[in-house]
């Protein structure tokens, strides 16, 4: 009898440690004096924007045991004002801002350079002439003489990318028998199913549902972009770069395609304490798998996307935890030398 009451308080006694562990759970590194009890994460307007900085603030909670505070602002341009100020220590900054921001260009000229530094990247968004067969609109120089939608009314960074695109290919938007803005996806894709135009463009990562959908029903394409207007278009644009959707990613477009793309980043305030932004860096990677549960489009976030923000330099903290999986190299390293003396920015 006792042999037997020895071993169920054995059992017990097992149960009871394996319980505390489990209510324990995952242990989170010491903070250091200077971290932040709780922070903001800047999303803009975007619903996709503010559903991933809940994710980050997610894992930020539960991984280092500070909350992180999804804040929605005005745009990019306000965004990395807050970031400068360090009234938001985190958000998401569009390319174009990125790169004005840093060297006190375009509308930063009055506040001069930001002290804003790059954490990690997010998804590539493809700049996607959208049209059906039957239109003969192959390549950008077909747009003479055409009706389509150009950019998302108050996208700065579409009609960037519109303006390059339309000059490489020798267009203005005069050449263009009416040049529009639209509001919404729904709306360009209906006016392109009713013969209102002849194309639209519009930005997203691939697949993407509204595409899909469209390819269901319609013999969608999305145009082409040749070798070698794309090198005229990258070189002359820095965040600028290419990305190809595989053949078979349409159902009605069954080879490669090529189109310009850019990725909006998440940065921080420079100043932020280097080990809590390796931690915090350090948390949502090596959680990705729940970190890309919080939205579809966290999926697409890659490390390996270090090596396309080349326009901005990147936070000492985020660097460390780069080198250590190893996909920071030393010629990074040099073009982080390089951003930092053109901004006339200490290392």
């Amino acid at each position: 009898m006792k042999k037997i009451n020895c071993t169920v308080l054995n059992v017990c006694l097992i149960l009871l440690i394996g319980l505390m562990f489990l209510g324990a759970g995952p242990e989170k590194p010491k903070p250091d004096k200077d971290w932040p009890k709780t922070y903001a994460i800047g999303s803009g307007t975007g619903s996709v924007y503010y559903a991933i900085a809940g994710g980050i603030g997610a894992i930020s909670e539960k991984y280092l045991g500070i909350a992180g505070i999804p804040s929605k602002t005005s745009g990019a341009e306000e965004t990395a004002r807050l970031l400068h100020r360090n009234e938001m220590q985190f958000g998401f900054i569009t390319p174009d801002v990125g790169y004005e921001c840093v060297r006190g260009m375009g509308n930063f000229q009055k506040t001069g350079k930001l002290n804003v530094r790059v954490i990690m990247q997010d998804f590539p968004l493809g700049f996607n002439i959208t049209t059906l067969d039957g239109k003969t609109i192959n390549s950008p120089a077909d747009f003479k003489g055409r009706v389509g939608y150009l950019s998302a009314r108050g996208s700065p960074i579409m009609r960037i990318f519109a303006k390059e695109m339309l000059a490489v290919y020798g267009l203005q938007e005069g050449d263009l028998k009416s040049s529009l803005m639209f509001d919404t996806h729904d709306e360009a894709q209906q006016a392109l199913i009713t013969g209102k135009v002849d194309f639209f463009i519009n930005c997203a990562p691939h697949p993407s549902a509204k595409w899909t959908e469209l390819a269901t029903t319609h013999p969608m394409k999305i145009v082409n972009i040749d070798d070698e207007h794309m090198k005229k278009m990258v070189k002359n644009v820095p965040y600028m770069f290419p990305m190809k959707i595989p053949g078979g990613t349409y159902k009605t477009m069954p080879k490669d395609v090529t189109v310009m793309a850019f990725s909006s980043i998440v940065c921080g305030n420079g100043d932020l304490p280097d080990r809590f932004v390796y931690e915090l860096t350090k948390a949502v990677w090596t959680h990705f798998d729940e970190f890309k549960a919080y939205h579809a489009g966290a999926k697409y976030f890659s490390t390996e996307a270090v090596k396309r923000v080349s326009y901005i330099p990147y936070h000492p903290g985020a660097i460390k935890y780069y080198k250590e999986i190893g996909v920071w190299t030393k010629e990074l390293d040099e073009r982080q030398d390089k951003l930092l003396a053109e901004i006339g920015a200490k290392r």
